[in-house]
């Protein structure tokens, strides 16, 4: 409504985001299915994650190199793997991987993409000697700009991690992996696994399983925006009942941030981590405060103030480290 969003209410029929745990063991190359006519054959391994295989591939007219994400799956899981297709060809932004074209066998689901060449967003930070304010607005508009446009077709993300963000030439952003996209409808209740592997990401509202929101997404891109201008998270554990018994206070550890943040700043990390969804601005709400604006008045002090990338690059060592130990869990290889 006008006067903004209110408390829950009483609870909906629940939809769990649980199908993938059941699906089919990614094959062996062999028999891997080939790609339809329009593009050449399976190419380049370019990325193997818990639920798919990601492969360069051609487009036969015009030789243009394209993404091919492999999904296996099992009959009876068929309509939930397919909700990644049915997501994606919905969407059409500069900030978001195209979808160029999609089929599915009896135990595959095929989905051919822009291919997006660069590292992860916080990798293109840490290959830097120092960034400043500006550069992590800019980043920051531009997940947003791609957030508003899913929101508008009422699309979740629900996976908002600077590894699923990629920075291509020139410094432009694209959003990947919509594995655990959903259709919002406020008659829905949309919940996560218990077993969660990214916990301090993950907002409030997931833990005690209230289900997502549009402020869901909102609250993933703060700990992103928080960890640019941290090299930290607001919260260290990664233990469920703990973070969110320190998330349940309501505090955001803004002293684990750089010295010389902007009043901006400082506001947006608040107003994104506000532990109820309902305090938190929509994705338009945020692309409308002056500190996303060029024209905010605080725009030389954070050209000006710069920080150092070695905090950030301790992070992500102890974060690929997590990371490769996800990997040893799930038996995968560790993408390059």
């Amino acid at each position: 409504s006008k006067a903004g969003m209110g408390p829950y209410s009483e609870p909906s029929a629940k939809v769990k985001i649980t199908g993938k745990d059941q699906m089919a063991p990614m094959e062996e190359e062999s028999e891997i299915i080939a790609p339809p006519e329009p593009f050449n054959a399976f190419q380049t391994e370019i990325k193997r994650g818990r639920f798919s295989i990601v492969r360069q591939c051609r487009e036969k007219v015009s030789g243009k190199t394209l993404a091919a994400k492999i999904i296996p799956y099992w009959q009876e899981d068929k309509q939930a793997v397919l909700l990644e297709y049915q997501v994606l060809r919905k969407l059409h932004h500069t900030n978001i991987a195209q979808l160029k074209g999609a089929y599915v066998s009896p135990r595959h689901l095929v989905l051919i993409q822009e291919m997006c060449v660069g590292p992860e967003l916080l990798h293109s930070l840490a290959l830097r000697t120092s960034y400043s304010e500006v550069e992590v607005r800019d980043y920051l508009w531009q997940i947003l700009s791609a957030t508003e446009h899913l929101h508008a077709h009422n699309i979740l993300h629900l996976d908002l991690r600077s590894e699923n963000m990629i920075i291509t030439e020139p410094n432009l952003l694209k959003l990947l992996d919509f594995g655990n996209a959903q259709f919002y409808t406020p008659d829905k209740v949309i919940t996560m696994d218990k077993c969660m592997d990214y916990v301090e990401t993950m907002a409030p509202e997931l833990l005690t399983e209230q289900g997502a929101l549009p402020q869901t997404d909102i609250w993933s891109i703060g700990i992103t925006a928080f960890i640019m201008l941290s090299a930290n998270y607001p919260v260290s554990s990664d233990v469920a009942c703990e973070f969110l018994r320190t998330t349940r206070k309501g505090k955001v550890k803004l002293t684990r941030c750089y010295a010389g943040l902007s009043g901006g700043a400082v506001s947006f990390l608040q107003s994104t981590l506000c532990t109820n969804p309902w305090g938190r601005p929509s994705a338009s709400e945020c692309l409308q405060s002056p500190w996303l604006q060029e024209t905010g008045l605080d725009n030389r002090q954070q050209a000006l103030v710069t920080f150092p990338t070695t905090k950030l690059r301790n992070f992500l060592t102890e974060r690929e480290k997590k990371r490769g130990l996800l990997c040893s869990k799930y038996g995968l290889m560790i993408a390059q």
